[in-house]
């Protein structure tokens, strides 16, 4: 008697294999790029990389790398256009294109490419280098991730290398079939072989920080919320469900603003940032802080005093990162001076959830924030030179709080009056708050005219002219 065989069939296995696949990447999904940064980090392993974002509000996107190299043409021969064998070889509806090798200031993406790639079922493509024609992507809805945007093309420029291979981006080795996800806050790689590992830890951290969003909203200190223990936690392999905390109204922030720090911010509160700078250029303050900018494009004006704080590299044991906020006042603006590192973070979701629930009026750093989407989505005011998604801790601790500081290039002081909108961000030294503000609204003041005149027909010169437009700024 022959004894069947137990071996599934071959169309059986493949199915299952690609069900398994869908899974691993619904569960890459339900995460971001914050949180799988931080499974990575406790698991040693290089995947972020910063500088790689989205060149157009696209959405989030998850799948596997489909790598492509690319390089200068050095030959004079014609070529292939580059990545369109990768892009007709593609077969299955799970693939990102990785393109490495981009020179700065060349295209190495475009609109139709964006098209092709599109009718292929790409889910999108992480660029280290450049795109042109980014409306042309956009308007397919088609996700692109790269260092930046730029008109010219690749043609006789770039050529293609090869596909397939390992590549460098950034800094992380990427492979061939690695998972790929990519939001607002940047692109992270993981590799094949770790991806059950790093989804069931990342998934213990995306519970353990929710929960701790939970604890901030019943009104616990955020100092304790955010203590070592409770990240340690997190790395403990259990199925243990996690408690949640009975719900009550958040604690009111008992320290209010002080009657002057109330009557220094109302003088700024009609005012914007251009008006502030062109004040402070006439007295000849150096207030204008280089390269920090908004997270969106705010429509009003966020004022109040400086509270000051100054993070340094993690000592050994590392000290901590965030305890500073339960001293905040309300109306207080959060200034971090974090030396413009690029490399981690020292501000996300459970800082803006604290931030907004005790009435703080925003944050400046001179360096990076994560969990963005929070921030924008729930209008709380952060300006930055920048965004990505590896976390501070253990990299970083506070240094200082309440000290001289110094952001974009400007000196600040504790309690100096911040001035921040859709412009980015100036510092009024405290003593000179008045007869700045004074300044600036005799300059706007000036400019309405100005735009009064125009509107009834003078000219800009005449109109520049009769109001004294070339003097507004002058110093004197």
């Amino acid at each position: 008697m022959v004894r069947a065989t137990t071996t599934p069939p071959v169309w059986t296995l493949h199915i299952a294999d690609t069900m398994s696949q869908a899974s691993i990447l619904d569960r890459l999904s339900a995460l971001d790029t914050n949180t799988v940064s931080d499974a990575l980090d406790f698991l040693q392993l290089k995947g972020a990389t910063y500088g790689l974002r989205p060149l157009w509000d696209c959405p989030k996107i998850v799948g596997r790398a489909s790598t492509v190299e690319v390089g200068v043409k050095k030959q004079t021969a014609p070529t292939k256009h580059l990545l369109t064998p990768v892009i007709d070889a593609v077969t299955t509806d799970d693939r990102i294109l990785v393109v490495s090798g981009g020179t700065e200031g060349v295209s190495c993406w475009g609109d139709i490419v964006a098209n092709a790639s599109q009718m292929r079922k790409i889910r999108g493509t992480i660029i280290d280098g450049m795109s042109r024609d980014i409306d042309g992507s956009r308007d397919i809805g088609y996700p692109v991730y790269g260092r930046g945007v730029t008109m010219i093309s690749a043609r006789n420029r770039i050529v293609q290398l090869n596909s397939g291979l390992p590549l460098q981006v950034r800094g992380v080795t990427v492979n061939e079939g690695d998972y790929v996800i990519a939001d607002r806050c940047g692109t992270v790689f993981v590799p094949a072989e770790r991806i059950e590992e790093v989804l069931d830890l990342g998934e213990r951290i995306d519970r353990r920080q929710a929960l701790m969003v939970k604890e901030v909203l019943t009104g616990k200190p955020v100092s304790e919320v955010m203590h070592d223990t409770k990240f340690e936690a997190i790395q403990q392999n259990t199925n243990t469900p996690f408690a949640v905390p009975v719900a009550k109204a958040p604690t009111r922030n008992p320290k209010d603003a002080s009657l002057e720090d109330q009557e220094l911010s109302a003088l700024f509160a009609n005012s914007d940032t251009p008006g502030v700078s062109d004040a402070l250029d006439k007295l000849g303050i150096a207030g204008q802080a280089y390269n920090i900018m908004p997270l969106a494009n705010y429509e009003g004006v966020t004022v109040g005093p400086a509270f000051t704080v100054r993070y340094v590299p993690a000592s050994s044991p590392p000290g901590s990162v965030g305890d500073f906020i339960d001293d905040v006042a309300i109306g207080d603006v959060v200034v971090i001076d974090n030396g413009g590192r690029n490399d981690c973070t020292v501000w996300g979701d459970i800082m803006t959830e604290y931030a907004g629930l005790r009435g703080i009026a925003g944050t400046v750093i001179d360096g990076v924030c994560r969990d963005v989407n929070r921030a924008i989505d729930e209008s709380y005011p952060v300006f930055t030179t920048g965004r990505w998604m590896r976390t501070g801790k253990d990299r970083v601790q506070v240094g200082g709080v309440n000290e001289s500081i110094g952001i974009g290039k400007v000196r600040v002081q504790p309690r100096d009056i911040v001035v921040a909108d859709a412009n980015g961000v100036v510092i009024v030294p405290r003593d000179r708050a008045r007869e700045v503000a004074e300044i600036a609204r005799k300059i706007e003041m000036s400019e309405d005219g100005i735009r009064e005149l125009i509107a009834g027909g003078a000219s800009i010169a005449e109109a520049r002219g009769k109001l004294g437009y070339h003097t507004l700024q002058r110093k004197g």
